[in-house]
């Protein structure tokens, strides 16, 4: 079962479906809220708008087309072919929707329709970066610069970002700025809690003078297991051991029970991890 499902994640119908996906839902988010209110996304995207707003040479879906093509030529030959062409699918149909999916939500409130259209285009990029592709535009740009230069991806894009920012300051009133600043931060953070959500477990470390009894209670219960990592204790210099696991929300409850049943002076600590790759959990993703 285990494997059918990543079979599923790494076949290319479920990609394109991802990634057509989410372009919907994006384009749902830009065109019926965001365009009406002159909001400028994020990334090579902002751009590609701020170009339409700046001169009225092009339309924002061919600026957007014009500042992939370079990107693209660059990236032919630095990353994945897989990984190039469900990028040039999703950039492409982006332009396209873009272009000829019209639509207004009739939001008239701007600070309403900052938060609607933030959580909108945040849930289809979301979407998008769940695929093995994404699109193109910067994320392709990102990739290739942390593969080559070790440019943190999150770094290539605080600075992208900012000089976009400091463009729509200088040119726009301060209301826009703020709202579209709004909107900007709502997208980043529901884009992150949509690539967590089938993903965030939970990093479980246990110290205990009697982990070998919990991890024998743990072979008993279903899907739980973990790694026993030996230490000694610095306050009273015995041999301890630390217990380190991986769950989820719902099984965490049955090994808490576990563990204090076991050992009421156990330590237990829980950490929310924002995803786990490998192993039994999800496959890699590959470029």
């Amino acid at each position: 079962m285990q494997f059918n499902r990543h079979a599923l994640a790494y076949s290319l119908p479920w990609n394109i479906f991802l990634l057509t996906f989410g372009a919907m839902i994006f384009i749902v988010g830009y065109n019926g809220i965001a365009v009406h209110h002159n909001f400028i996304p994020a990334g090579l995207y902002g751009f590609a708008v701020l170009g339409s707003y700046v001169s009225d040479t092009f339309t924002t879906p061919q600026w957007y087309l014009l500042f992939n093509i370079p990107i693209f030529l660059i990236a032919w030959k630095s990353v994945g072919k897989r990984f190039f062409l469900l990028n040039l699918y999703c950039m492409l149909l982006v332009t396209f929707l873009t272009q000829y999916f019209t639509l207004d939500l009739h939001i008239q409130d701007r600070l309403l329709a900052s938060i609607a259209a933030g959580v909108i285009m945040g849930l289809g990029s979301g979407i998008i970066l769940r695929s093995f592709g994404a699109a193109g535009g910067f994320d392709v740009l990102a990739v290739i610069l942390n593969q080559k230069y070790g440019l943190r991806i999150g770094v290539f894009y605080f600075i992208i970002n900012a000089i976009l920012m400091s463009l729509i300051a200088v040119r726009f009133n301060p209301d826009l700025v703020v709202t579209t600043l709004i909107m900007l931060f709502l997208s980043s953070y529901v884009t992150e809690y949509a690539l967590s959500m089938f993903n965030q477990k939970k990093a479980v470390r246990i110290i205990s003078y009697k982990n070998e009894e919990i991890m024998a209670q743990m072979r008993r219960a279903r899907r739980l297991n973990g790694t026993l990592v030996w230490g000694t204790g610095s306050y009273s210099g015995k041999a301890v051991s630390m217990l380190f696991c991986i769950t989820d929300n719902i099984r965490m409850k049955q090994l808490e029970s576990i563990v204090f049943d076991t050992d009421p002076n156990a330590i237990f600590i829980v950490e929310n991890t924002f995803s786990v790759v490998g192993a039994n959990f999800n496959p890699r993703k590959m470029y």
